[in-house]
Formats: C-alpha cells, sequence, structure tokens
C-alpha cells in the first residue's frame, strides 16, 4: 500500500481557504502520494501547535495569516526569499530540522508576469498595506527591477519601517493622487471586510493593472473601486495563491505541477459558487 505524506494549511480563520483543492489537484497531475487539511491554528500557540503536527507526521505546512512571523521566528533554516521577507508561509519537516520559505512574493510575480502579461521592470508600482504578505511581495518585486516602488498604509509609521528596511519609499495616503502607478496591489486586509482602502478613485488613471491580493466569487471592493478611477484592468488574488502553491509544492515534492489547469478549475468553482449564491 502506498504512504501518504500529509501536508497542511493553518491559519485563523481558515474555512474560506482553497488551498486543499488546489494541492488535490497538484496532487492528480502529478501523481504525488499526499494529503492536504485545512487546519485552524490557535492564536496565541502556533509553535506548540506547529511542534504537534509536525510530531504527528505532517511533512509540511503552508502558513497563513496570522501565523507568517511566527513562521518564520520556527524556522531552524531559511531560504533566502524568506529571510529578505522577514516572513514564512510554508514549512518543511526534516526529521529535527524545519525550513522555512517564502513563496508569496514569487507566487504574485510569476502571476503578473505570465498569466497577466505585465512587464515589471522599469514600472512604477504601488504597495497598499504594511502586513507580512506584503513583505513577501516587496523582496521579489525589487529583483524584477521596477522603476520604483512606493508602500502607503493607514499607519504611516508602519509604511515608514517597511520602505526603510527595503529600501523603497513610504507615501502618504493622501499623497497617492498626484503619482502615477503602472502596478496597484492592495495587500491591505479591506476586502475581507468588504470594504475598500481610503484612497481616490483617481488614483487608478491609467494604471495597467490593480491586484486584489484578496480572491472571490464577485471582484472585490478594491476591484470595483479601480474599474471606475481608470484601471485598464484588475485581478484577484486566486492566480497568485496557485503560483504560490505551486511553489510550496515543489519545495515539498521536487516537481513544480502546471498551474493553468488548476487556474481555470479554481475559477470555475469560485463562478460556481457565485451563481448558486445569487439564485
Amino acid at each position: 500500500m502506498t504512504k501518504v505524506d500529509r501536508y497542511a494549511v493553518v491559519g485563523n480563520p481558515i474555512g474560506h481557504s482553497r488551498s486543499p483543492e488546489i494541492h488535490r489537484l497538484f496532487a492528480q497531475a502529478t501523481h504525488q502520494p499526499i494529503s492536504y487539511d485545512r487546519l485552524e491554528g490557535p492564536l496565541d500557540g502556533f509553535e506548540e501547535f506547529a511542534l504537534g503536527l509536525r510530531d504527528t507526521g505532517y511533512l509540511g505546512l503552508n502558513v497563513t495569516i496570522p501565523f507568517k512571523l511566527d513562521a518564520s521566528k520556527l524556522a531552524d533554516s531559511l531560504t533566502g526569499r524568506a529571510r529578505l521577507a522577514g516572513a514564512v508561509n510554508t514549512l518543511k519537516f526534516d526529521e529535527d530540522t524545519i525550513y522555512g520559505d517564502n513563496t508569496d512574493g514569487i507566487g504574485f510575480v510569476r502571476d503578473i508576469t505570465h498569466r497577466l502579461g505585465f512587464k515589471v521592470a522599469s514600472a512604477a508600482i504601488l504597495v497598499l498595506g504594511a502586513g507580512g504578505g506584503v513583505r513577501g511581495l516587496i523582496a521579489s518585486l525589487l529583483e524584477e527591477k521596477p522603476k520604483w516602488i512606493a508602500v502607503a498604509n493607514r499607519t504611516h509609521g508602519r509604511a515608514q519601517e517597511l520602505a526603510d528596511e527595503f529600501g523603497v519609499e513610504a507615501i502618504r495616503l493622501d499623497e497617492i493622487p498626484a503619482e502615477h502607478f503602472d502596478l496597484i496591489v492592495n495587500g491591505t486586509s479591506s476586502s475581507l471586510n468588504q470594504d475598500a482602502p481610503a484612497i481616490d478613485p483617481e488614483t487608478f488613471d491609467d494604471c495597467a493593472i490593480a491586484y486584489d491580493l484578496v480572491y472571490a466569487p464577485e471582484p472585490t471592493p478594491f476591484m470595483r473601486l479601480a474599474e471606475r478611477g481608470g484601471a485598464h484592468a484588475v485581478a484577484d488574488g486566486l492566480g497568485m495563491l496557485i503560483e504560490q502553491a505551486a511553489e510550496s509544492f515543489l519545495f515539498w515534492r521536487g516537481v513544480r505541477p502546471d498551474t493553468a489547469p488548476v487556474y481555470r478549475e479554481l475559477r470555475r468553482l469560485l463562478d460556481q459558487t457565485r451563481t448558486s449564491t445569487s439564485k
């Protein structure tokens, strides 16, 4: 009987996660014998929870909000991109060693460059938010040599700290409309609360892509704001989710699955959800 290796995604909340469906499709396509669970971790006890999973036989974890900084502290060894990001979204358990990686940034870059055809080099980029998810994005975007990156956050001090760390620019929310951006990324939690960031719609005038890291069956409030403001294209974070998952799968299994058919299937499932709830 084939041994099935166990993996999981850990977050809080976690019920909305599509990661189990994604990794099931990856496993089928690559003939990898794995199972993948969706687990809610305790807000004040991630380390003990993660170590308990390792001790019961799990070989790796995806880590999402709000545990990415906790996962970074737990890892014994970090990849270069995880070290740069200061946050971890993928853990691999190998006997007594815990390896940490951050696949968020490379997943985002692959989605906007491969699927959406955006050229990061020489682009002006605005990133909204200053949380753990944004850190991985900035590190990977810098590798693509953009013209400049600006970070804006409701609390300007946090944006300034992030900007100082990565050598990018911090910009106040009320200063944004005076600039032109080719790519605007919503890394705030506003869409999870069915709200849009507090920025003027004219921010999006002639913007090539407005990208929300949140994904949903319907366009998010950020995407609707961007369309009203004149963005040429809008996208949610489903593509990034799938691309970062593929990088995690590679980290664990040594094989990178084809993401295009998985994107089509997940988008179909989301559209199905939208159709069923509208009846």
